[in-house]
């Protein structure tokens, strides 16, 4: 036997409305099962357009081709600035630099934190 307060009626379920077949195959284009695979998305590293991770030195910034492009660099990195051609390609960019810091620049920022969390 339950608790008192515990058992609650039971609710009969409202009916289903009919499901509109013809709205869903205008949402998805008439597709069903499993879905398509969809286009191939590059690997930040393995990008293939022209120039992107060229040292940023080594070209022309006043070049309209570069127009968009991101210059990506780390200070205290060994890693030198570089053009890269999207957000996700200068986001990869950015993370080697990081990880590329000298000594002398995580001494300085562990110094850092260590002040901030003070």
């Amino acid at each position: 036997m339950a608790a008192p307060g515990f058992t609650a009626p039971k609710r009969k379920a409202a009916p289903r409305k009919k499901s509109a077949g013809r709205a869903q195959q205008e949402w998805n284009g008439g597709s069903y099962g499993a879905p398509q695979p969809g286009r191939p998305v590059e690997t930040p590293g393995q990008c293939r357009t022209p120039r992107c991770g060229t040292k940023a030195d080594a070209l022309d910034e006043a070049d309209p081709a570069l127009a968009g492009w991101t210059r990506a660099g780390v200070y205290g990195s060994r890693e030198p600035d570089r053009v890269r051609c999207s957000g996700q390609c200068a986001a990869y960019g950015v993370a080697l630099a990081e990880l590329r810091l000298t000594a002398a620049a995580r001494r300085l920022v562990a110094a850092r934190q260590e002040r901030a969390d003070v």
